[in-house]
């Protein structure tokens, strides 16, 4: 937005600086709410895997031992053994379906929660791109107000050097006819 600087009041600029600041202030506010919810992500993805490498090391560990078992077939019948083995595998199966599902979501949550941190990023880039222009934009109509101050201080002085100049020559005008 381009805004012509001698046109604007000072207070009027920095009302609008003021605006523009608060609006960066938001969206870095924003920014940091969203870089937030992307960490929780990460660590809801981490924990996930976690679970779910937890979930296959035990069912190894089960199915390790249920072959042990039915090695040694001595001991229960090769029947319970093999019913014992699709209950329990049966079961940490769907508990590991159940753990890749919650990874899955994870790590949708977690793309979710970085495009929204990109989002957020870029609305704070452009309104603290614009907050920056208003700074600018507030210090030439404050540099452009303090010349005209200036400016028109110096054409009173100099109106009045004028005067003062202009009644000392009629006095010494008046004082030579005489």
């Amino acid at each position: 937005m381009d805004i012509a600087s001698n046109g604007l009041s000072p207070a009027h600029a920095s009302k609008l600086r003021l605006v523009k600041d608060m609006r960066e202030r938001s969206a870095l506010r924003e920014l940091s709410n969203m870089e937030a919810k992307r960490h929780l992500a990460v660590q809801a993805v981490q924990e996930a895997r976690e679970h779910l490498a937890h979930a296959e090391e035990r069912r190894a560990k089960l199915e390790a031992e249920l072959y042990r078992e039915m090695l040694a077939a001595d001991a229960i019948s090769v029947c319970e053994l093999q019913r014992r083995y699709h209950l329990i595998i049966g079961r940490l199966t769907d508990e590991i379906k159940a753990a890749q599902r919650v990874l899955d979501e994870a790590r949708a949550a977690q793309e979710q929660a970085e495009a929204a941190v990109l989002e957020a990023r870029s609305v704070w880039t452009k309104r603290s791109a614009a907050s920056q222009k208003w700074r600018e934009i507030d210090h030439d109509v404050r540099r452009i107000t303090d010349a005209h101050f200036e400016a028109a201080a110096e054409i009173e002085a100099d109106d009045e050097v004028l005067l003062r100049y202009r009644r000392g020559r009629s006095g010494q005008t008046g004082g030579e006819r005489s």
